[in-house]
């Protein structure tokens, strides 16, 4: 009997997630406090997932958004991805307009299915199904559904009811039967929590109703601290075969580590090379800084991704005599040279990107996007970034800084944390002179760049004279300067660090008004106030801390004497503090300025004090040195 009910039910689901569309979406009805702030007011968000075996696991979807203005335009959008493995039925993709009257039902022909393969990617099975949805007027509904059947048990979905800022919603939900009686891990997020219901002993569903809109405040958190999800993955896995276990990260490691078996074997000759390589290095680090420049040196980065090969390297000596790879077989191949030399090292498995991300540590399972290397020596830790042929040996750039990450060792697999930066690593320290003739105004100076400050100009260091010059010229900030010669200098033996050397002329910074000068003492690093919130919401974070250390002289143009100096300015807060001091000697003045951000989070109310601090900052910044003629 139960193989009957199994059997009838897709088809069920389909009637029930393919639908007449009987719903009203008059935009009339939307409660007004869906309407405040909002650009966009999500109507109804409905996923299902039926897991039948680890085989088979049927999602369906439902969506319908309404889209208020042309602020929320790049919302109207159907962007359906999916892999050749998977069977995808479309529904019906209609437009409403405002009276709740259907105006539009989009043709076959309308939807384009292509590819999913970016300029790095030399070939992909992911594929996608898009439509750019447009209304006559403001505002329309767009809704369509869609179902996936899977042969895999791997991520069951992270579901999150909002999709953008100024978004409301009205109804979401995501549920899941659980026919095959898997294992699943349940975590939730955000501020508000879903409503759990059981329609059956198989099935659960998770829903969210009435949502206000989310606005965007400065120095926000996480959104996972703010917006609600529901993150769900199974016990269980399976994927092209591999089956196993997710109940721990030490089985999910171990499970990876059987994607790995047999892929991070090198040649005889090539142990043998690799060895010859690094003969004449005296330590272990300096094999490793070795072997990395030559991973840097003969390997380019292209993603290669099909059935498994989404999550499994390729072979180690493939990727030897091709010389190019993605995250996973660059990194592999990384590990495998390390190993001929005799070095331990662990492919690592870790979610980058640039700002906030979540990582659920009571939830074993997949939760990254990338692969680097981890190089545990005996009194410091490496870890090499394998797809950047410009990084500097060792350097932990914020796509990978302080993140969760899994050490990929069989049974022995675990979770730990990439280096963070504090204020005393993420600095930038200029000196700069400025001398003039009377004529002409030259300045003369270098830029350290360290922490995560040192990332780009380390890349940069590496492409050609015009793109470095085009860099410098939009990133300083000092006025009216062009430059006549630059050199990097990229550092990376104990601490990675990037220093670089400018000569420019600065015509009219020395410019005489009325018998005087005005000359600003902050030349580069200037500070942006951030906007004033009333009423704030959310509690505020600083997580990027850094110093900046500015030291200019300024040889005074014959004649001309400093017709007063800036008062020093201290400013200490708990967000930070500010110095600036301005000293005359001998025909010089000599400004020192600090400004220091510390990490922190902060309640709401604090914001206006942190507002205030930032603000006393920039004016402070802002006092110029005046000159007048003796």
């Amino acid at each position: 009997m139960s193989l009957i009910i199994n059997s009838l039910l897709p088809a069920f689901l389909l009637l029930f997630f393919f639908p007449a569309y009987a719903q009203d979406y008059a935009v009339s009805i939307i409660p007004e406090e869906l309407m405040k702030n909002a650009n966009s007011v999500i109507r109804e968000h409905k996923v299902s997932y039926t897991i039948n075996s680890e085989k088979e696991v049927i999602k369906q979807q439902t969506y319908a958004i309404t889209i208020l203005n042309q602020k929320a335009d790049n919302q109207a959008v159907v962007l359906i991805p999916y892999n050749t493995a998977e069977k995808i039925t479309l529904g019906k993709i209609m437009i409403y307009d405002a009276s709740g009257k259907k105006i539009k039902t989009a043709k076959t022909s309308d939807i384009l299915d292509r590819s999913y393969v970016d300029n790095m990617s030399l070939y992909t099975d992911l594929r996608l199904k898009y439509l750019k949805a447009i209304g006559s007027a403001y505002p329309f509904t767009l809704v369509y559904s869609y179902e996936i059947r899977s042969p895999k048990l791997y991520v069951v979905d992270n579901f999150q009811p909002y999709s953008s800022e100024n978004q409301s919603v009205q109804y979401a939900e995501i549920s899941v039967t659980n026919n095959a009686q898997v294992g699943l891990h349940t975590s939730f997020s955000g501020e508000i929590q879903p409503v759990i219901s059981n329609p059956d002993f198989k099935t659960t569903v998770w829903s969210f109703r009435d949502l206000p809109s989310i606005s965007n405040e400065p120095y926000a958190p996480d959104a996972y601290d703010i917006v609600p999800a529901v993150f769900i993955t199974p016990d269980q896995l399976y994927y092209s075969g591999y089956r196993g276990s997710a109940a721990t990260w030490a089985d999910y490691g171990q499970w990876k580590t059987e994607l790995l078996n047999g892929r991070n074997q090198l040649p005889v000759s090539s142990h043998e090379k690799y060895r010859q390589l690094t003969a004449d290095c005296n330590t272990k680090t300096e094999k490793v800084r070795k072997l990395y420049k030559h991973l840097q040196s003969t390997t380019h980065y292209i993603n290669i991704s099909t059935d498994i090969g989404g999550l499994q390297p390729h072979h180690a000596a493939d990727v030897e005599n091709l010389g190019y790879g993605d995250c996973k077989d660059l990194s592999n191949f990384m590990v495998a040279m390390l190993k001929a030399v005799g070095i331990e090292a662990y492919y690592t498995a870790i979610k980058s990107g640039v700002g906030k991300y979540q990582f659920f540590m009571d939830h074993p399972g997949h939760q990254s996007n990338h692969i680097i290397v981890c190089v545990p020596l005996e009194n410091d830790t490496i870890w090499l970034e394998c797809t950047n042929q410009e990084n500097p040996f060792g350097y932990v750039g914020q796509g990978i800084d302080r993140r969760f990450a899994l050490i990929v060792d069989g049974s022995r697999s675990r979770v730990v944390k990439t280096p963070s930066y504090s204020e005393e690593s993420n600095t930038l320290t200029s000196n700069f002179r400025l001398v003039t003739d009377g004529n002409d105004t030259y300045l003369k100076g270098s830029i350290r760049f360290g922490g995560l400050f040192a990332g780009m100009p380390a890349q940069v260091s590496r492409q050609t004279m015009h793109d470095q010059q085009q860099w410098v010229i939009q990133n300083l900030e000092i006025r009216n300067f062009n430059l006549r010669n630059h050199q990097f200098r990229v550092y990376d033996l104990e601490k990675v660090y990037v220093n670089l050397e400018i000569a420019a002329d600065t015509p009219g910074l020395f410019a005489e008004n009325a018998g005087r000068i005005y000359l600003p003492l902050n030349l580069n690093n200037k500070i942006k106030v951030p906007e004033k919130v009333r009423n704030r919401k959310y509690p505020f974070v600083i997580d990027k801390p850094f110093t900046q250390t500015d030291t200019v002289s300024i040889v005074l143009p014959r004649g001309f004497m400093p017709e007063m100096l800036p008062e020093a300015r201290l400013a200490d807060a708990d967000f930070g503090h500010y110095y600036m001091k301005t000293s005359f000697n001998e025909g010089e003045i000599i400004c020192v300025r600090e400004f220091c951000l510390k990490e922190g989070r902060y309640a709401p109310e604090r914001y206006k004090d942190f507002q205030a601090f930032i603000q006393n900052v920039s004016i402070a910044d802002s006092k110029q040195l005046i000159l007048k003629k003796e």
